[in-house]
């Protein structure tokens, strides 16, 4: 599993084009079964994941800040412990990441 917590400034790359990024992780996705869940604070979080080839189901916005990173590593215990287990085959892990993004949007 592969977690990716952005606030997308990192989209300014110089030494890979999303094109490239987006080849990787299909590969990874394909050829490994890699999970990836993109967690992304002030961007459109299931845009950019798919522009990069992860599942948009796989994609939440939160807030950054203190509340918002301490829901993340909740729900990422959850996941990780589901993935682990075999047990990951819904969208339940980001639930209370949504909850907790919609409760508190300005």
């Amino acid at each position: 599993m592969f977690v990716i917590t952005t606030d997308g400034m990192e989209n300014a790359s110089r030494e890979y084009t999303i094109s490239q990024i987006n080849k990787m992780i299909s590969y990874q996705t394909s050829e490994y079964a890699w999970e990836f869940i993109f967690l992304g604070a002030n961007i459109d979080a299931a845009t950019t994941a798919r522009d990069y080839g992860i599942s948009a189901d796989h994609a939440v916005d939160y807030h950054a800040d203190s509340q918002g990173t301490e829901v993340n590593y909740m729900a990422m215990s959850e996941a990780i412990s589901d993935f682990r287990g075999n047990r990951m085959k819904d969208s339940k892990w980001r639930q209370s990441i949504d909850d907790d993004f919609k409760k508190r949007k300005q």
